[in-house]
């Protein structure tokens, strides 16, 4: 067995084969903010199915300990190293990384490690993604192990059945680069069979001491010659093998260092030869015997037919197979597209194209929306089915002269080479579109599938593939971000606003991380009793140069996943601290807050929540989560519904907030386990000048009030409009008359100074 491993430093993105090592890189980008990342930001793909693949490796002196080691890991291993000392692990394999490791460390960036081993009985390469990251002050290694399936499995059956046999050779060089010897890497069955070993203890042997004959018969001196020029040579030889002679033809494949030699026995077709002529010369000198002669010869002629027909089956059949191992190197082993890499090439060539001919091109990248949750319910092997599908749709909508290729994962690319303007590229992509909305059933599920598609035209858009890459990405993800399902085309104005996002997140990142993002709590008073009935909690960014932000200005940041649930998760700690330090003061009291969709998609949120308050001494009626209509309605509304029965079962209230504005219809709202509706203030700064939208509040509170529903009014500013909300019968105020949002440390002395009777008063003056 050999093993190489090749690291990587710069161009990972552009070596990998595979989309979650890329995820995995940009990941450890967006967290580096001028350092090594804490390992908190792979938290989330710590605890995912992502998680089998992965190991991590604390620093301890001049070593490595293993930390946690994934199943995949443990499974490569041949045993769980957790715990152990790096120098504890003896394998090839592990021994061939430790330099590795410690040149990350070093470096303090990610490296990207390809680990090539070839065989006896294994022929591959494995990626292996490492980062740097910190855990409180100790240094880590999170690292991330795929292997590339390409033509491993090809190759090692041909490899092991062929019948010839075949021989990879590493040439010995001496100090002044003379070649002295070559070393076995691997042989096959067949090369192992004639020497009377097993292919595994031929590996590291010496060609001579394996083949000593090799030194005098001129066969080493070929061997030189091949490595030397890196030319192919194929002859013929003969030579003492187990007290005979053997014939045989060598074919030499040289390649770098290396050597493949395929060991042909010709001996039967050299005996056939030589027998017909000495059948042709005993012709010549006995007319006699010519009928018995000729019988003779026809066998002689049938045999040789034989062998030169199964010699030019092999050769087809070694033609055919090449011809499949280039097709692998070039294609997506699932869909059949060609891969990134292919893709690429093939892109570049287009472009050139089109410059000599002053023609235009479209780049169009295209996303399946909503892949994950296919993937999700009903499982990858689906996926694969409707990634085949969606790839076989696609092709079938596109020109001859086009280039389609599978990015990776659920992504595709197409140059449309005849888009000579936005619309032509317009209708292609719809076209695209169409043919993959058709409906398409896996596993008796209907599975809807739709596009969302970003494109950048060339030249005006960009003159070089990075160029327009980079734009179609970013028009494919504006895309994504105005409700999926369409088609963006490249501007300008997007690249703009693609760094402003950027900078906006990573800023906000680095503010979660600063502890800047705090509650502001503003009161709610029920205007029946007068009195203070709790707070709600809104998100203030304290900005150490732009002042408190509201959250209109980091709102567009929401979607993102990591961030919603970060914010909601630095909400939660804080909330629940507020609370406990308000509780030692004697002043209990109850804050409602929202959260988002991501939030209530994790199965154990309820749980976590009420063992947070637990902790602190407090209970769930002490807080109330509030929830929006669009939020009930997005997707996998079955597994937020859950959460929001488990919520409620726990004890915690929960809120429509921002109702009306939504799209919840009354059958939702009588299924939903809420406990108040919160009337948007859009509605009450209208109410006092538009009959209709007084008609609607109106119609909001009785219909709370015939579901035994709170209502609260949010955003109430001026008398005349708490007068208005009063005199429709609604209960709970909520606004900038009662209060502005106000920091934690605020709220105690606002409770003190409270009148009731003078806010009494101001309600029955109204």
């Amino acid at each position: 067995m050999t093993s190489y491993v090749d690291v990587r430093i710069g161009d990972i993105e552009q070596t990998t084969d595979f989309s979650d090592v890329r995820d995995l890189y940009a990941m450890w980008f967006a967290a580096n903010g001028g350092e090594i990342p804490d390992i908190r930001h792979f938290a989330i793909a710590l605890a995912s199915p992502m998680a089998e693949r992965m190991m991590v490796m604390r620093a301890a002196g001049e070593t490595l300990i293993y930390e946690k080691v994934g199943r995949n890991v443990v499974a490569v291993f041949g045993h769980d190293p957790t715990g152990r000392v790096l120098e504890q692990i003896g394998n090839l394999g592990a021994r061939s990384f430790r330099a590795t490791y410690f040149q990350v460390l070093r470096s303090g960036r990610p490296g990207l490690a390809l680990h090539s081993k070839v065989g006896a009985t294994a022929v591959g390469i494995t990626e292996r993604l490492i980062l740097p990251v910190r855990s409180d002050d100790t240094t880590c290694l999170v690292c991330y192990v795929r292997p590339r399936e390409d033509a491993t499995n090809v190759l090692r059956s041909v490899f092991n059945v062929s019948a010839d046999a075949i021989t990879v050779l590493s040439a010995n060089r001496d100090g002044k680069g003379a070649i002295l010897d070559f070393s076995v890497v691997a042989a096959n069955a067949e090369s192992a069979r004639r020497v009377h070993r097993e292919p595994d203890a031929l590996i590291g042997s010496q060609m001579l001491e394996v083949w000593p004959f090799a030194g005098t018969s001129g066969m080493m001196d070929r061997f030189v010659r091949a490595v030397n020029s890196q030319l192919p040579d194929v002859f013929d030889a003969s030579y003492m093998q187990d007290g005979k002679v053997v014939e045989r033809q060598l074919r030499l494949a040289p390649h770098g260092e290396g050597l493949t030699v395929t060991d042909i026995d010709i001996g039967p077709t050299l005996a056939a030869t030589r027998a017909i002529e000495k059948q042709h010369n005993e012709l010549l000198h006995a007319n006699e015997l010519l009928e018995a002669r000729a019988v003779d010869l026809m066998a002689s002629y049938a045999s040789l037919e034989r062998t030169t027909n199964e010699l030019r089956e092999e050769i087809t059949r070694n033609r055919a197979l090449e011809a499949e191992l280039v097709h692998l190197a070039h294609h997506d082993g699932l869909t059949g597209l060609p891969n990134r890499s292919f893709f690429e090439r093939r892109f570049e060539e287009k472009l050139k194209q089109m410059k000599r001919a002053k023609r235009r091109a479209a780049l169009c990248i295209i996303d399946l929306d909503h892949f994950k949750d296919i993937n999700d319910s009903l499982g990858h092997d689906a996926g694969d089915m409707v990634l085949r599908e969606v790839s076989s749709r696609l092709r079938g909508t596109i020109r001859k002269s086009d280039v389609i290729g599978r990015l990776g994962g659920d992504e595709f690319a197409v140059v449309l080479t005849n888009a000579q303007d936005t619309q032509d590229a317009a209708a292609a992509v719809k076209r695209m579109m169409e043919a993959v909305a058709r409906p398409f059933a896996v596993k008796q599920q209907d599975v809807p599938i739709s596009l969302s598609a970003g494109v950048a035209i060339f030249p005006a858009d960009g003159r070089t593939s990075g160029e327009l890459m980079a734009d179609a990405d970013i028009a494919v993800y504006r895309s994504k971000r105005a409700g999926r399902g369409r088609t963006v085309f490249f501007a300008p104005s997007m690249r703009d606003d693609a760094e402003r996002r950027y900078k906006l997140l990573k800023a906000l990142r680095l503010a979660l991380d600063a502890s800047e993002i705090v509650p502001f709590y503003q009161p709610l008073l029920d205007i029946r009793t007068g009195k203070l009935i709790g707070y709600e909690a809104l998100a203030r960014w304290l900005h150490p140069e732009r002042g408190t932000l509201m959250p209109a200005t980091f709102a567009e940041t929401f979607d993102e996943p990591d961030i919603a649930q970060a914010l909601t998760k630095t909400m939660i700690q804080s909330v629940i601290s507020d609370l406990a330090d308000w509780s030692k003061l004697g002043m209990p009291t109850r804050v409602s807050m929202n959260v988002t969709a991501f939030d209530l998609r994790q199965p154990s949120f309820a749980e976590d929540l009420d063992a947070r308050l637990r902790l602190q001494g407090l209970t769930s009626s002490q807080l109330t989560i509030e929830v929006t209509e669009t939020t009930l309605l997005s997707r996998d509304a079955e597994r937020i519904a859950s959460t929001l029965n488990d919520l409620r079962r726990l004890g915690f209230s929960l809120a429509l907030d921002d109702f009306g504005t939504g799209y919840a219809s009354l059958s939702h709202l009588r299924s939903l386990p809420v406990d108040s509706l919160k009337i948007d203030r859009s509605f009450i700064t209208d109410l006092e000048h538009d009959p209709k939208t007084r008609a609607i509040v109106r119609s909001i509170i009785e219909l709370a009030d015939a579901l035994d529903l709170e209502i609260v009014a949010e955003g109430v500013e001026t008398r005349s409009q708490l007068d208005a909300v009063v005199a429709l019968g609604c209960q709970i105020i909520q606004g900038y008359l009662i209060a502005e949002p106000m920091p934690a440390q605020a709220v105690p002395e606002f409770c003190r100074s409270f009148s009731q009777s003078q806010r009494l008063a101001q309600g029955s003056a109204g």
